[in-house]
This record gives structure tokens, sequence and C-alpha cells, in this order.
């Protein structure tokens, strides 16, 4: 029987409270089971970067800890191969993982797009390029369910900064949503066919997104043909009937007590209808069955195959930016100073949800000696940033003078790139910046090497000669670092990300840091900006050197009838070793009546090559490659004219392009050039979006939310509220309590000295995993509300019951 007619029979036994009990979490990673129709407890657990499945000791959630697992390269790594089949086999080996550990469904990838430089969960995101992420999204999905292992792409939609992340509303014009925000997601799911969809906490143009009727109704549901689940983020629902209502599932995470009870109870008033609850009941079902079903497929888990594709993700993935004099490769016989704690130390992911536990770490240094090299090591700088240790700085001196080449590796710290908070700039910490300075003052054969998952800026790079940068790399970054170094392995990995000179380059930036976040960038995102707008950048997206030269040739282009372009293209190594080249395509419109990126990547594709070898590359660009959202009948459409197609080793290298004639779609172009003329005059380097012309884009008025209204919700902050009567005891009980249930879990430790203030209060319930219930939760809100009786009450009954 098909799974989904199992899982309508299998609704069809269920009692009324069944089905609510199965449409909430059973704990922080469980769901429930009905043992009665032989419907398992499946277990949900964290990636997507490997497995994070947390295993409790005793009774105490609070001193539990991840299994151990193979720690992979984070997203933007894997995104910087352009490799859709090392994508694949990731997500395969992670897949493998998760049914040797029982799991149903891993949480990931993470699919939002790049808007802000400083956004601190961007190492765990592809690509400010939709296509890009799309596509690395789809191949990962695909490799992680041929295991029989669900995957949950995250986060649906524009989850694009830490910031306010619960609460803020993301207000985005139309075109913008669709051609950058939802493409990437789009592509993935119906290439990737994901088994569940994660809500995103934010609002998107004034509702959160786990009850936008539009996002997921309307766009995932009826019009992209999704039939999967989507589940909430956990502690992303604001109210349990507006998110049914508007297509969720799966409310996460649950808390061991009768929450289920009150979804009972509004489908007996008639507030939720039982049609929406049996929608929701048969897709739990059927992901339950899926679960089920891929318990039969066979599997192995050799854990030294997974660690040597970590260390081969890695060397694909590095992006050699720099390398003057052709400094690199190194040799071992070469007299070596390896400078910088992260030699020993090394920064190989992000902190948060997607924190593993890693089965093994190497590091660099250790690699260097295993490989027999003459090393001389020195720390060169305190992992504390603000900490100027003179010493240190000495020593390392010291060291560097009259050797043959110098490693030095820097890196963004732990604490700037985690799950909760954005980054506060894009510079490394002065006693690294300083570090590299002095160093050159006495030895100019100096290289740096890069750890982190974020773009950094680089007034420095002109005193090294060499420059590589290896993301957060994994559990084997150390070895896939030095055999790139030493010219064992080849870099061929791209940016998948433009690093601009400067922060204040991006334009994002001028509307950050603001509840209601106006995305009057609209589509110029990443290097659609920076290249459009002429702005000179560090390193463009795309871009990535190599130890050998290609050369590109023979471009041949077909039109057909039915606007779709056959493309052929010759690459050749003319260099003196093998080596891996990233074809970029990228299209242009000319003379379109629309504002428009100056252009934009429509294919990829990563091509082998021995010493002298040659080889013809075929490929189609669909209809796909010259559409654009049109806002006035809300549907894609091609505007016709003429086309260049440019085939590029970066978007600022062009290596061969054509003009091709588009019929297009005999549909009138919009155009906004009256009421929005910023967005037609982008090349000057003043990018100043006046309000009424991102009102005029954004098609009428914006959906603002207001600070601080009454009466207050399970959604105000401790800010909110600070001001008001007893706001500042019970604030301040909250923050204790909040302190005293974290323990030692870092992450949630710096959240609350960060940014605790900014949470609302419906998240209380999450970061001490249910020991501050919903009931505690609702009784505070009564009581800032002015129900003083009955507020206390509630919330003295709760701490009695939690005492005891």
């Amino acid at each position: 029987m098909n799974l989904h007619y199992k899982a309508v029979e299998i609704t069809s036994k269920l009692t009324l409270e069944e089905k609510c009990k199965l449409c909430v979490g059973k704990n922080f990673w469980q769901l429930y089971g009905i043992d009665s129709l032989e419907i398992p407890s499946i277990w949900i657990s964290d990636g997507p970067h490997g497995l994070r499945k947390e295993v409790v000791l005793g009774e105490d959630i609070f001193n539990s800890k991840s299994e151990k697992s193979v720690c992979f390269p984070t997203a933007t790594a894997i995104a910087s191969t352009f490799d859709e089949n090392l994508a694949f086999k990731m997500g395969k080996s992670i897949g493998e993982e998760c049914r040797s550990k029982d799991v149903a469904v891993i949480l990931g990838p993470g699919c939002n797009i790049k808007r802000l430089p400083i956004c601190g969960r961007n190492f765990e995101y592809f690509s400010e390029d939709p296509y890009v992420s799309g596509k690395i999204a789809a191949a990962y999905v695909k490799g992680v369910q041929t295991q029989g292992v669900g995957t949950s792409i995250k986060h649906f939609i524009a989850n694009n900064q830490e910031r306010y992340r619960m609460i803020v509303n993301s207000i985005i014009d139309e075109r913008a949503l669709r051609e950058i925000y939802l493409s990437g997601m789009e592509i993935a799911i119906k290439e990737g066919k994901p088994w569940t969809v994660m809500s995103a906490y934010n609002r998107v143009n004034g509702d959160y997104c786990s009850e936008n009727n539009v996002l997921i109704n309307e766009i995932l549901r009826n019009e992209w043909g999704y039939r999967g689940l989507v589940m909430s983020d956990w502690g992303g629902v604001n109210n349990f009937r507006k998110s049914h209502k508007s297509g969720v599932d799966l409310e996460m995470p649950g808390y061991d007590d009768d929450y289920y009870k009150e979804i009972k109870g509004s489908v007996e008033s008639g507030e939720l209808s039982q049609e929406i609850i049996d929608k929701a009941v048969i897709r739990i079902i059927e992901l339950v069955l899926k679960y089920k079903k891929g318990k039969e497929i066979p599997y192995t888990f050799d854990l030294q195959e997974q660690i040597n594709l970590a260390q081969k993700i890695c060397e694909e993935s590095s992006v050699l930016l720099k390398n003057e004099d052709n400094i690199l490769p190194g040799n071992r016989k070469q007299n070596i100073a390896v400078i910088g704690i992260y030699a020993r130390i090394p920064r190989i992911q992000g902190l948060g949800s997607s924190e593993v536990n890693p089965i093994e770490i190497d590091n660099a240094y250790d690699a260097f000696i295993e490989n027999g090299c003459d090393v001389s090591y020195a720390p060169g700088y305190s992992l504390n940033e603000n900490k100027y240790d003179e010493k240190l700085l000495q020593e390392a001196i010291n060291i560097v003078k009259n050797k043959d080449i110098v490693y030095v590796f820097v890196g963004i710290p732990k604490e700037q790139e985690w799950e909760g908070l954005d980054r506060k700039n894009m510079i490394l910490p002065i006693n690294q910046e300083n570090l590299i300075k002095e160093i050159s003052k006495v030895n100019k054969n100096l290289v740096v090497i890069i750890q982190g998952g974020a773009p950094i800026e680089m007034q420095w790079s002109d005193l090294c000669k060499g420059i590589l940068l290896t993301h957060l790399g994994g559990s084997r970054s150390g070895h896939g670092t030095v055999n790139l170094l030493l010219g064992y392995k080849n870099p061929c990995g791209k940016l998948c990300e433009t690093y601009p000179i400067s922060l204040n380059d991006c334009p994002s930036m001028k509307w950050y840091q603001n509840k209601n976040e106006k995305y009057k960038e609209s589509i110029f995102v990443g290097y659609r900006y920076y290249d459009t707008a002429k702005i000179k950048v560090k390193y463009p997206f795309g871009y990535g050197l190599s130890y050998t030269t290609f050369e590109y040739s023979n471009l041949i282009m077909k039109h057909n009838e039915d606007d779709t372009v056959n493309v052929k293209i010759t690459i050749s190594n003319r260099g003196k070793r093998q080596g891996k080249e990233i074809i970029q395509v990228y299209v242009s419109c000319l003379n379109s009546l629309l504002y428009r990126a100056n252009k934009e990547l429509k294919y990829f594709k990563k091509v082998d090559l021995e010493q002298g070898q040659s080889k013809t590359i075929k490929f189609n660009l669909n209809r796909d490659a010259f559409k654009y959202y049109n806002v006035e009948t809300h549907n894609w459409q091609v505007e016709g004219g003429y086309y260049k197609v440019q085939i590029a080793s970066s978007c600022e290298d062009i290596q061969l392009s054509k003009l091709i004639y588009i019929t297009g779609d005999k549909v009138k172009t919009p155009d906004f050039k009256h009421k929005s003329p910023s967005y037609y005059s982008i090349d000057k380097k003043e990018f100043n979006v006046g309000e009424e012309e991102f009102i005029s884009i954004y098609g009428g008025k914006l959906p603002l939310i207001k600070d601080n209204i009454r009466p207050f919700t399970i959604n105000s902050t401790i800010k909110d509220v600070e001001s008001t009567f007893g706001g500042k005891l019970i604030a301040s009980i909250i923050r204790k309590k909040a302190e005293e249930t974290i323990g030692n879990d870092e992450m949630l430790s710096m959240m609350v000295n960060e940014n605790i203030d900014d949470l609302p209060f419906r998240t209380f319930m999450m970061i001490t995993r249910g020991k501050m219930s919903r009931k505690f939760v609702y009784g505070f809100v009564d009581f800032l509300n002015g129900r003083y009786v009955k507020g206390i009450k509630d919330m003295m009954k709760e701490l009695k019951n939690l005492k005891e």
C-alpha cells in the first residue's frame, strides 16, 4: 500500500487525543508514538555538518552531552567546493551515521541566504547566491535520504540574521523574496524532496513564518507541490492555532507535559478544524512510515571512510586567495615556522545547535611533524582576543627570523561565530592582526592561513605573500590544510560569497539592527550588488587560485525555438600538474526595462584535468536562466531581448562570452524607473534608497510591527516590559532562573549574557528545556497585563511544582 494511503488509514483509527499528541513533540528530541498501531516514537537530531544526538545521563537533561560523531566541514566550506557530487557523498555519510544511531531525521541543511556578512550563523549557510545554495542543498538532501533518513531544510524563510531573530520582521519586496530568498529553497525542495521543512523564527512581511499562510500553504504546498511535513523551529511557534491553520504540522520541542490537551480543546471548541489536524497527523504518520521503511535499506558505517571524506572536503573547499612569487606550494625540506595557536587548537566548526562532539580532531602542527617537516612553533597570541601578550609576540618574532617560510594561523574566534548573536565587525582580533604586521617586518616569506566561516577584512593582506582560506574545516582540517600547503593536493575551492574590502561596503548594513528589518537593497545581495555598483571588493564571488593554469576556448551556443540554449566549451589544463577548475556561467540581460543585477550565476561545474588535458563541456540553459519574477502578474516571466552568456573563472574574471536573442513572453515588463530611480542607478557608489522608493517596489504600505504594545504576549521581551509595574522584578527572576538551568552549556551561557533581553518569553521554555514551564510564562504575561492575582497564583504554583 502507498505510504500516504496507509497513513490515512492509520489516522482514521486514532482518537482525537492521540492525534493531538502527535502534533507536538513528546520531549526535546522525540515524537509521540502509538504502540497499539505500531507507530514508534522517532528521534530527531541536530546537524547538519555531522550528527549531534544528545544522550541524557540519568534524569537531568542539563547534564546531557551529545554522542561522538564525525565533524564535517561546515556549509560555507561544502558550498565552496561547487561540487554537487561531494555534497551528495557528505549527506550519504551523515545519513549512514544517523542509521547507526537510529535517528529518523537530521535537522538540516541550512539554506538561508547570506545577506549580512556578520550574521553569526553564516558558517551554517551555503552562499549569498540562491542557485549555489539550492543545488548544493539538493545534493546533500539526496545523499542523506538514500540511507532512509529524513532531512529538514531550514529555515523557511529569510532567517538572515541572529539579532532579534525570534521576533524580527523581515520586510521584503515580492521580487526579492522570490528571486533571492525563496529561489534556493525552491531548487532544494523540488530537486531534493526533503522529508521535512522547518519554519523560521522570524516574521516575513508582518507574519511569523510559522503562521504565514502565504509562505507555507500558498507557495510551499500549493505552488511548489510540497507534500512533506512542516515542523516549527525549536520554540518557534507563536500561536499554535494560527500555525496549524497556516500549514505547520508539528510543533517542537515538547516537554513531557500535557500541552497536547490545549490543541485538543481547540478542536473541541471549533477554533481548529478536525480536517486541519487530520492533514497534519497524516503527514506525521507518513514521516514515521518513511522511517520504518528506511530501516529496511542496507547500510554500512565505515568510520575511517567518513573521516577521509571530511578531509577530502576540506582539501576541495579551501580557497587559495593569494600566491605571490609562487610561495606556495611549500615543501617539507624547508626550515619552517608555524605560528598561531589555531595551528594546534584549530577552529573546526561553529557554536550552537550544529556543534558536534567530534570523534577526533587533528591539527596542522602535528600534520607537519608527521610529514617529516623541520618545524619551530609559537602560539603567537592569546585566545582572549582583548589580551595583548608581549611575551607571546616576541617569542614568535624570534622564531621566524631566518626561516625559509612562515605559516601564520589566524581566524575568527569561536565566540563570534555562533547561533544566537551576530558578529560586531568583520575584523580579526587586534592581537592576531598585530602578529601578522610584526612578523612581516622580520620575514617576508609569510603565508597566512585563515580559519573561519565568514568574510573578514584584510587590510594586512599586502604584508604576506600567500593566503589560504580553510573555512571551518572539520575533524581532519589539519591534514587537509598541510596537504595543500605542501602541494600534495592542489587548491580548487572558490568563494561562495563575496569578501568586501570593508563592512561599510555592504548595502544591507544600512538597514540592520531594527525589529522592522527593511530589505531595501531588494535583489542586490552579495555579488549582485558589488558587481552592478562597480564597488571594488577584496575577493569576488567565485574567486580562487590554483597551482596550475586553465584555458577556456571554443564557445559554441545554439538557441532553440523554446528559448533554451545548448552550450559547448573546451577547458584545458596548461600548467604542469593536475588540477580542478570550476566553470561558472553568468547571464546578463541587456537593455532591460527592469532594474537587474549586472549578471547572475545560472550554471557551474567542477572539471578535473590532468596536466595538458582538455575536456569539452556541454550543458543546457533552460528558460529558468533568463526568467525574472513579475510582480504585476505574480508569475515568472522571460523578458524578450538580447542576453550575454558569460563563461567565467569568477564573477569578475570573464573568459568567454556571446550575445543571444531570447524571444521571451508577450507580457508587459514592470517599470519602476520613475518612482524608484535608485534601483536603476545602482552603478553609483552611494546606494541610498528612499522610503517612498522602497514602498513603491514593495507595492503598498509596509507591514510594520510596533514596540511595547499592550496587551503583552509570550512574544514580548524583557526589554519591552522591564519598565512596567513588577516587570523589573520578574525579569530578574527569569535571568536568574535561566542562568541556573543552563549549567555549563557554552552557547546558552553566551546567549543569556549577550541577548537575553531581546528573546521573547516563549523561548524561555526552550532554553530552560521545560524547567520554566508554559504555565509559568503565561502566568507572567497575565501579571504584566494587570491580571495580578491570576498571574501570581499560576507562577507560584509552577515554582512550587518545580521545587518539589
